[in-house]
């Protein structure tokens, strides 16, 4: 089980711009720097027993139950379209179920996942217990770990990613580690985005599934 604390921002197209090209020049900027870039496309799909969040919610069950299916691109040499070549690509399945709460519009999620060596198997499970495709969520993620640099040799870690989420544009930040407390955290994670030049008052408090399904 794993701690996870994450905001969400919708993005312009501009502003999406504009960051991918920080992230892919992998140099510092301002007082964050950049490391691990891959470029992601996941495929994820959301089961339940229930057609209505109000149903779920009554009836108590988890918040996620997840297959997700994820792809990662090879990365090109520099200055040749850096996030990917489907050439040279590779796909991987994984079961998730979550516990997801919502604290001043922060998510704090209790995780656990698996990988599965044939998710058809899952498909089948869930058909002949009563279980639904609830919807499917398609993320294209440019994803790149943040160093925060706080100064007196302080840094903060934090783990970004630039989505095109069945079209809709974000920028996602998380932390997963159990420390330091999640006040601090959730600042921490408001000034990495200060530095990107993105308001954290902006962010988007619903769940993937209200934004998608909205």
């Amino acid at each position: 089980m794993a701690r996870e604390i994450e905001l969400k921002v919708p993005l312009s197209e501009k502003q999406f711009s504009h960051l991918k090209e920080i992230i892919q020049a992998s140099q510092d900027f301002k007082n964050l720097s950049f490391h691990s870039l891959s470029h992601i496309i996941k495929s994820d799909e959301y089961f339940s027993r229930y057609k209505t969040h109000e149903e779920r919610k009554k009836n108590n069950e988890l918040k996620v139950i997840r297959i997700r299916s994820e792809k990662k691109l090879a990365i090109k040499p520099s200055g040749i379209d850096i996030f990917g070549d489907e050439s040279e690509n590779n796909e991987t399945a994984y079961f998730c179920i979550k516990q997801k709460t919502l604290e001043n519009g922060v998510e704090f999620n209790s995780e656990h996942e698996t990988k599965v060596e044939n998710p058809e198997v899952l498909r089948a499970f869930f058909e002949a217990s009563g279980y639904i495709k609830w919807f499917e969520k398609k993320k294209d993620s440019y994803s790149v770990y943040c160093l925060l640099k706080e100064g007196c040799n302080l840094e903060f870690e934090a783990h970004l990613e630039l989505l095109k989420v069945n079209g809709l544009s974000y920028i996602e930040i998380e932390y997963t580690k159990e420390t330091p407390e999640a006040d601090k955290v959730r600042l921490l994670l408001e000034k990495i985005l200060l530095a990107l030049e993105i308001d954290p008052e902006k962010r988007d408090k619903r769940s993937w599934a209200e934004i998608i399904n909205s």
